[in-house]
């Protein structure tokens, strides 16, 4: 299977899993030419923000079937302060970059990656399970989001007390796995126009 395929596998080939959706996005008048806050309608935001604040499956569902949103979404991201406990799933939150990259901001790709899974609380097992995880699909994952984890696998690790060997151990794998700096989004400053618009 080609890494590209293993990024559509989760994805569906029909609209079945969104038909629910389908009545709002369908009603929704598009003004591509407006303002953020004005260019879709009040019921297709707040659809907007309950998928964001899940774990982008759906989200990304529709997105791929109605691609006219994806700068909206991607803009919105930014204002997309989500404070629930539900995290992303990781391979929905790469395929969010990989169509969003024509519209990243710091503020965006910061906040798909708050939504990753935490991993401050995994036990050496869980983490060496993550690990093979990574090892197994970092090649169909943004890199993004594949050195995001490995950094934080390591951090994780190094955090633990267990004799130095058994981190050497734990991180092996993945330390073998190239990371690939594409976007620049963790410097101390945030971005330079991050005034929220108000809805009008």
């Amino acid at each position: 299977m080609s890494d590209l395929d293993k990024r559509k596998t989760y994805i569906l080939d029909d609209m079945t899993n969104i038909e629910q959706y389908r009545p709002i996005l369908e009603k929704d008048n598009f003004q591509e030419s407006e303002p953020h806050w004005r260019r879709v309608s009040k019921n297709t935001i707040t659809l907007f923000q309950v998928l964001i604040d899940q774990d982008l499956i759906d989200l990304v569902n529709i997105l791929t079937h109605y691609p006219k949103y994806i700068e909206w979404v991607c803009e919105h991201f930014r204002y997309a302060y989500s404070y629930s406990e539900n995290d992303a799933n990781i391979n929905a939150a790469s395929e969010l970059l990989f169509i969003g990259e024509d519209y990243f901001s710091k503020q965006f790709v910061r906040n798909v990656i708050r939504k990753l899974p935490k991993l401050d609380d995994m036990n050496s097992q869980q983490l060496a399970d993550f690990s093979i995880a990574i090892e197994n699909n970092h090649s169909s994952w943004h890199p993004i989001i594949t050195s995001h984890l490995i950094k934080t696998v390591i951090k994780t690790v190094h955090k633990l007390n267990l004799h130095p060997l058994q981190k050497i151990v734990l991180t092996k794998t993945i330390l073998k796995i190239k990371c690939t700096d594409t976007y620049l989004y963790d410097s101390l400053d945030r971005d330079a126009v991050l005034d929220i618009p108000y809805m009008n």
